[in-house]
């Protein structure tokens, strides 16, 4: 390939305009899945996130990193403030999921999220990272170029989607592709993965276990198959999700691996924020299709 072609391709890759579709889809489920995160946190503030919980405020500031991006470090340690920080991150979710203000929206959810996330990280995932990252890719997306409020204010149709230089969305599918691939490598250097025990340990864990296989499929072979199984299905969606002809069938296969992962472990949002990140590779006209599907559901 000579370098005019190379050019040519990531010009073709990262900037030959698309619909805004798969972004749209992505801001409207994200956007309840904020929301639901931000609601499932309330409950907990006392706990987690008081002046004198299990992780009180003047040993975080001791602990914690300066450097990081966190608003509550310049805020007075109230526990009644961090509510009120927290409803204003609830209202920013709000108009990031129908696209109101969404450029303003998208800044304040990911500087508000992060901030959360700083004030206490023993209780994050994984999910809670990539979620940080892509809301981050969202700040400088036309995620709201179709079924937003904003798109309505400018005199569109609501099923009327704008085309837009994908760049911010490669992106996002290029970091779900390396949080597969690098899972893969990290799994591999653990033992248990590699002889195929990994997938029985968490069944026995009371906190995390929703649903306990019965004993018959908790044979060896079975388990073997099912540990092994999931580092292949990880890194074929690492790598599989950019061959046209592997793609609908990984994404159906990597849904219901996530979605069985929630049926049987107790993830909080982590297999839903999965999903959603392998939505951002449907075809931008049948992100179309399942919009119009669902706004006329909506609509009546």
């Amino acid at each position: 390939m000579s370098l005019e072609q190379l050019s040519h391709a990531w010009q073709v890759f990262f900037h030959e305009p698309c619909s805004t579709a798969p972004l749209v889809l992505f801001r409207i489920l994200v956007g309840v899945l904020l929301l639901m995160n931000g609601l499932l946190l309330a409950p907990l503030i006392d706990d987690y996130y008081s002046a004198d919980g299990l992780w009180p405020a003047a040993i975080w500031r001791q602990q914690s990193e300066r450097r990081s991006l966190c608003l509550l470090r310049w805020l007075p340690d109230s526990t009644s403030l961090f509510r009120w920080f927290l409803a204003v991150h609830l209202l920013a979710c709000a108009c990031f999921l129908v696209g109101f203000q969404f450029r303003l929206s998208a800044m304040v959810v990911f500087v508000t999220l992060v901030s959360i996330h700083h004030r206490n990280a023993s209780i994050l995932s994984s999910g809670d990272s990539l979620l940080r990252l892509l809301v981050f890719f969202c700040c400088f997306s036309d995620a709201a170029g179709g079924l937003s409020v904003d798109h309505w204010l400018g005199g569109h149709a609501m099923t009327e989607f704008r085309r837009t230089d994908p760049w911010a969305l490669r992106l996002m599918q290029i970091q779900v592709s390396i949080v597969y691939l690098r899972t893969v490598y990290w799994k591999l250097c653990g033992t248990s993965w590699r002889n195929g025990t990994a997938a029985w340990y968490p069944l026995w864990v009371d906190a995390y276990v929703r649903f306990r296989p019965p004993r018959v499929l908790l044979k060896p072979a079975l388990i073997r198959l099912a540990t092994w199984g999931t580092m292949v299905e990880e890194l074929l969606l690492g790598a599989g999700l950019w061959i046209t002809e592997l793609r609908y069938p990984l994404l159906i296969t990597g849904v219901l691996l996530h979605v069985l992962f929630d049926m049987v472990l107790n993830l909080q949002l982590f297999s839903w924020i999965m999903v959603c990140s392998l939505l951002l590779f449907i075809w931008p006209q049948d992100s179309e299709w399942l919009l119009r599907q669902g706004w006329s559901w909506i609509s009546g």
